[in-house]
């Protein structure tokens, strides 16, 4: 959020100048060059054992100093990634974004490093802001690593670190599906509040791919409950932040997490970003909250 920010939510959010808004996570100033690719600080190492449990507080206020795994207290299929950096997140999460839901990228085949380069160059953005919040499926990220190792491709460090956590969920969830969405760090084009926003929107999506009976609500409401105006409505605001918009199940999915999940309006407005009236966007919402679990 994704995406992101997926999300997604795909995929960048920036604080703007005094007396403006604040546009959603996936939509920014557009960024200085991205500095010289430089080696990841080492990550947190140690017996393979499940990340601690956090509750939202909890994982809001940690602070990452190596790339860190952790998990949702209230719901642990949930494992949540967080970066000392929003560059070294990039570094980690870009490739799969690139295979998993954005346009114009192939979904069967991993891009190499150069074709990764120009595809978030063609968003004028950086590895940094390519997305601000990543949400994905593990089978999703194993089909990525077996379609990498198919094609000889060599993962960069986080990627490869990424693996390790992807496989360790496989041995501590067995036989279920777990998520992994990531948390931005405070920085420059970061602050509390919208890394509050971020988790929130991405834990949504968690929650979407691991309780099964939500996903289907969502996909309900979407087919059924939105009108063909309303989908297109969305569509077309995803489409803009470059998500595929072929994809139904993602076009639902990040339409119920800006919807329940994004109530601060400089991040998301119905009438602003979808020409909706609050009455619109209130039908569609108690809809989704009918299925909807508590949390986040």
């Amino acid at each position: 959020m994704k995406r992101r920010l997926a999300l997604g939510l795909g995929a960048v959010g920036a604080v703007l100048a005094a007396g403006g808004g604040v546009a959603w996570w996936w939509v920014a100033a557009r960024p200085s060059p991205s500095p010289p690719h430089v080696a990841p600080p080492p990550v947190a190492t140690g017996p393979a054992l499940a990340p601690p449990l956090l509750d939202f507080a909890g994982l809001l206020a940690h602070r990452a100093a190596v790339p860190t795994a952790l998990r949702w207290a209230a719901n642990p299929l949930v494992w949540v990634l967080d970066f000392p950096s929003l560059e070294l997140q990039g570094q980690a999460m870009n490739r799969a974004a690139a295979l998993i839901e954005k346009a114009q990228t192939p979904r069967d085949r991993v891009l190499s490093d150069a074709e990764l380069a120009a595809a978030v160059a063609a968003d004028q953005r950086s590895t940094a802001d390519w997305y601000f919040g990543h949400n994905y499926r593990a089978s999703d990220l194993t089909r990525m690593f077996d379609l990498a190792a198919r094609q000889g491709l060599r993962l960069n460090p986080l990627e490869a670190w990424l693996r390790d956590q992807v496989e360790l969920a496989g041995r501590v969830d067995r036989g279920r599906e777990t998520a992994f969405i990531t948390i931005p760090a405070i920085g420059a084009h970061v602050d509390a509040q919208m890394r509050s926003s971020v988790l929130r929107h991405e834990l949504s999506h968690g929650q979407f791919f691991t309780l099964p009976f939500f996903a289907a609500h969502v996909m309900r409401i979407w087919e059924s409950g939105f009108t063909e105006a309303e989908r297109s409505a969305f569509r077309r605001f995803l489409g803009a932040e470059g998500y595929d918009t072929g994809q139904a199940e993602v076009m639902a999915n990040e339409a119920m997490a800006y919807l329940l999940y994004t109530p601060d309006r400089r991040f998301f407005d119905p009438a602003r970003d979808l020409g909706w009236s609050d009455a619109q966007a209130e039908r569609l919402r108690a809809l989704l909250r009918e299925a909807a679990p508590e949390a986040p």
